[in-house]
């Protein structure tokens, strides 16, 4: 079983592994989940062999709605922890 990753009260953080793999599409995605108000800071380490995506949002955000959110911008993920 995952962990709530919520490290205060209003911040949980999600990791996942992706596809997001340059720049790009790495501009992509954080201007597709940015839009969302519940999601504040997208970043996507490249250098990393699974393309780690780490979403700080809203404690109410759920992995699974950013996972749809992803599929939706044509990428994949799976959380990590």
């Amino acid at each position: 079983m995952m962990g709530n990753n919520i490290i205060a009260d209003n911040l949980k953080v999600l990791v996942f592994k992706s596809n997001i793999d340059t720049p790009a599409k790495v501009n992509h995605i954080q201007g597709t989940l940015l839009d969302d108000d519940y999601i504040y800071q997208v970043d996507v380490d490249l250098e990393d062999c699974d393309n780690v995506l780490r979403v700080e949002c809203h404690p109410r955000s759920s992995a699974q709605r950013m996972i749809e959110q992803l599929h939706k911008a044509g990428f994949t993920g799976a959380r990590l922890m």
